[in-house]
């Protein structure tokens, strides 16, 4: 006598239709998220930044600042 389970195991599990796009919207959107807070950081850093260290990435003062207080997103 066979049982009705002998078969069960023998099919693989359905696969979910739509788990791609999603992880890959997932992926992209902290992609740009983490991306956006390393320039955050960046540009925060400029602002600590001494005259002579301006100097040596070819930054005045004024520019600095005006880069260093833009906002993450653009």
């Amino acid at each position: 006598m066979a049982l009705m389970i002998d078969g069960l195991f023998d099919t693989p599990a359905p696969k979910a239709q739509n788990a791609r796009p999603f992880t890959s919207v997932a992926i992209a959107a902290f992609d740009w998220l983490f991306g956006r807070l390393a320039l955050a950081r960046s540009r925060a850093d400029l602002l600590e930044m001494d005259d002579r260290m301006l100097a040596d990435i070819g930054l005045d003062r004024a520019t600095a600042k005006h880069e260093g207080q833009r906002g993450f997103w653009g």
